[in-house]
């Protein structure tokens, strides 16, 4: 069935599972900062979550019940993983004193119209010392097409990032960005194609030259990318 009969976000996140360089890369970038007892929020279907099955504790929700059956059904059978409804846009009274000492939201925080309550709710469930990771959609010149499918409010620039953490009482402690080659496929996609979805052929290209981007991106910090890593610890 074509995907134009589904859910766009939930095709994307279809078609990023298979991208496993990827995944890799976006692991490689938060691992630095990962504690060992994580909640991860918005974990669609579990395309980050499977790299944290051993730690002391991983905490997944989202707010879809489609994706929470998905990660039941994947993960439910771990011991230390517990699969749990959560909405951004509400309290996170239900989350509190878990001990949590990392939060991982990737690619979340643009669905959210209120992301500074966001943060400070998130912010509430963290232990003295913990971190909220964030991956974010970077620059708002490159919103079009693609983030209105996707339902994105918005796209960052640091400063933004930055002033809401601090605006969240949290120190911000890392920001930097990433994916250069990937903010220049996304700029022609989306703003001179209009695309609606990325296509699995674009994507798997991608995929297969992701090592090459990693490795120029080690060597050579990127100015300018796609995506920005957000690391915010609460004082």
């Amino acid at each position: 069935m074509p995907w134009e009969h589904h859910d766009t976000g939930a095709e994307t996140l279809r078609r990023m599972s298979a991208l496993e360089r990827y995944n890799d890369w976006i692991m490689e970038k938060i691992q630095p900062w990962v504690g060992n007892h994580i909640l991860e929020v918005g974990a669609g279907i579990g395309n980050i979550s499977r790299y944290f099955l051993n730690r002391e504790s991983l905490i997944l929700t989202d707010v879809q019940e489609e994706y929470l059956d998905a990660l039941r059904k994947k993960f439910g059978s771990f011991p230390n993983v517990t699969i749990e409804r959560y909405d951004l846009d509400d309290s996170a009274a239900h989350l509190r004193n878990r001990t949590i000492d990392t939060i991982l939201a990737l690619n979340v925080l643009e669905h959210i119209r209120d992301d500074v309550h966001a943060l400070r709710e998130m912010a509430t469930l963290l232990v003295p010392g913990g971190r909220i990771i964030l991956q974010l959609p970077a620059h708002p010149l490159l919103y079009g097409t693609l983030d209105r499918n996707l339902d994105h409010f918005r796209r960052y620039a640091r400063r933004d990032i930055t002033r809401k953490l601090t605006a969240s009482g949290l120190e911000p402690e890392h920001i930097s960005e990433f994916n250069l080659f990937g903010a220049l496929g996304w700029f022609v996609s989306s703003r001179i194609l209009r695309k609606k979805i990325l296509s699995e052929g674009q994507l798997g290209l991608f995929n297969r030259l992701t090592p090459l981007f990693m490795a120029v991106e080690r060597k050579f910090p990127a100015p300018f990318g796609l995506s920005i890593l957000a690391v915010g610890r609460k004082v």
